[in-house]
């Protein structure tokens, strides 16, 4: 899953890249991909994980409003009247847990294989000529 992430990834950066780099990106990802293909494992991974929010303090909001009223002969009567609150102020909480994720070992490699054959193979002209 990690790998279809980043060939995306590279996809969408690709369209801003000159015809030249799209090919030494797609030919050396292949490549890599040959060297160091894809590992997946199922694996205990440490990750942050949402428990809850706490309150870190509060917020004084207050909401003026005026009020009118008749009385019995018709005279109108304004009041103003103020309603405060006290709102909570909320942080997330996060604790490390042990999490299975499914990973590729090879990941890491095949990535540092991709940008040292894109180093490469642009310091030599690769493709060069493609438009």
């Amino acid at each position: 899953m990690k790998y279809i992430n980043t060939t995306l990834l590279l996809l969408f950066l690709a369209g801003c890249a000159t015809p030249q780099e799209r090919a030494i990106s797609a030919y050396c990802g292949s490549e890599a991909l040959r060297m160091y293909p894809q590992q997946l494992v199922s694996q205990q991974v440490l990750r942050p994980v949402y428990i809850g929010d706490k309150t870190v303090g509060n917020k004084n909001t207050c909401k003026t409003e005026i009020k009118e009223s008749k009385d019995k002969v018709g005279t109108l009567t304004k009041t103003r009247e103020t309603i405060c609150r006290d709102d909570p102020i909320l942080e997330p909480v996060y604790q490390d847990q042990l999490v299975k994720e499914v990973v590729d070992v090879n990941s890491n490699q095949r990535q540092v294989q991709i940008a040292n054959c894109e180093v490469v193979s642009k310091a030599n002209g690769m493709f060069a000529n493609v438009k």
